[in-house]
Parts: C-alpha cells; structure tokens; sequence
C-alpha cells in the first residue's frame, strides 16, 4: 500500500457522510458503561503499586502509587475509538477504581487533570491529524507514541505535584521516584497493549456504528 493511499485512506476514516445520519444513542450509552466497567477492574485489579504512608499524618491510611497501570488503556484506546464518551468513562472509572483501592475521595478528585488529559490527547491528536487506528503507517505509530509520552508526563507530574505540594502526601524526596515510576508504568502498560488492541480490533470497530467519528458519534 502507497504512502498516499494510506494518507486517504486514514482521512476518509474520520470524514462523515452528509448523507447519513449519526446521531448518539443508546449504543454510544452502552459503551461508556462498558469502558467504565473495564477500567474499574482493571484500574483496580490489575496495577501493580507501593502502599505509601501520610508524610505529615503516618497513622493514616496508605494509599498505593500505582508502577504498572492498565487503566492508562481503556483511557487512551477507547477515546480514540469512542471520542468524548471514551474520555468521559476515563474520567470516571478512576473515581471507581480508586475507591476499591481506598483512595481517598480527596485525592481522586485532585487527580482529575491528569485523567481528562491522558483520556482527551489521544481522542484530540487522532481526530486532528486524520490519524489512522489501525495504525498502517510509520507515521500513526510515531504519533501514537507521542501522544502517549506527553499524556502520560502530565499524568505523572500532575499527580505528584499534588500529593507532595497541594496534599502534602508525599515528601519532597520522594516526588522524582514516584515520577518516574508513575510514568513508566502507564508508559510499559501503553506501549504493549494499546499497540495490540489497536492493530487487533480496529479493522472491526472502524465498521461498526459504535464508533465515533467526531466526538459524540
């Protein structure tokens, strides 16, 4: 397949036929329980974390920094597929798994830029730059990449920042550790799985009607 084939094949992916009526229903509804649902098991059940204790208050309850999160790819896989109904569920869910986790309320809501942000760049750059989800060319794989590493910076600095500035949950000392083991860990979950699921399963989600082109449908 040509360079240029490729190129139009991949904006034509996200083009809308004036014709035909895409509307958001129930089917759009149905997937965000969906994704809500999956990431909360697996946000929850399925991360590997360090319990840390209170930096000002050690007799309150630990709560875990999470080194390998598979969260991280119902967010940035189902918002490319799903636009604002995936990003909406990757917002959501984590309030979720946290609870199961007994993650303070406080701080899940504290954490809401980072979720928006690792759920919204992917869906935005995708959309933005014609991208292809089936990723057939040298260049949705590069961007994908690039997308990954910046969502996932902002998640790990943004969720430091408040547990050591704004929260005082984490020492100083401990902020440059718990960074990179932040970023890392969405970054090995990401690399791996939103690489597989997007070359697996988009040949079908691109055909189905759930899929959504701009962002609601």
């Amino acid at each position: 397949m040509s360079e240029q084939t490729q190129e139009t094949t991949a904006v034509d992916i996200w083009e809308v036929d004036p014709s035909s009526e895409r509307k958001p229903g129930w089917k759009h509804l149905a997937v965000f329980l969906i994704l809500v649902l999956a990431g909360s098991v697996l946000g929850s059940l399925s991360s590997l974390s360090f319990r840390i204790t209170n930096a000002i208050d050690p007799a309150s309850p630990a709560y875990g920094i999470n080194y390998f999160w598979l969260g991280i790819v119902v967010q940035q896989v189902g918002s490319i597929w799903f636009g604002a109904w995936g990003v909406l569920a990757g917002i959501v869910f984590p309030f979720i798994s946290n609870l199961v986790t007994q993650t303070p309320l406080l701080i899940s809501a504290a954490y809401f830029p980072a979720n928006f942000v690792q759920s919204f760049l992917p869906a935005w750059i995708f959309r933005r730059l014609k991208l292809n989800p089936r990723l057939e060319s040298g260049r949705d794989f590069l961007y994908l990449f690039l997308t990954m590493v910046l969502s996932s910076l902002f998640g790990a600095f943004w969720s430091v920042f408040i547990l050591v500035f704004v929260l005082g949950r984490l020492e100083q000392g401990q902020a440059l550790l718990n960074f990179f083991g932040w970023f890392g860990g969405n970054m090995v979950a990401g690399i791996f799985f939103n690489y597989f699921l997007l070359k697996a399963l988009s040949p079908a989600i691109l055909k189905s009607k759930r899929f959504v082109k701009r962002w609601w449908s």
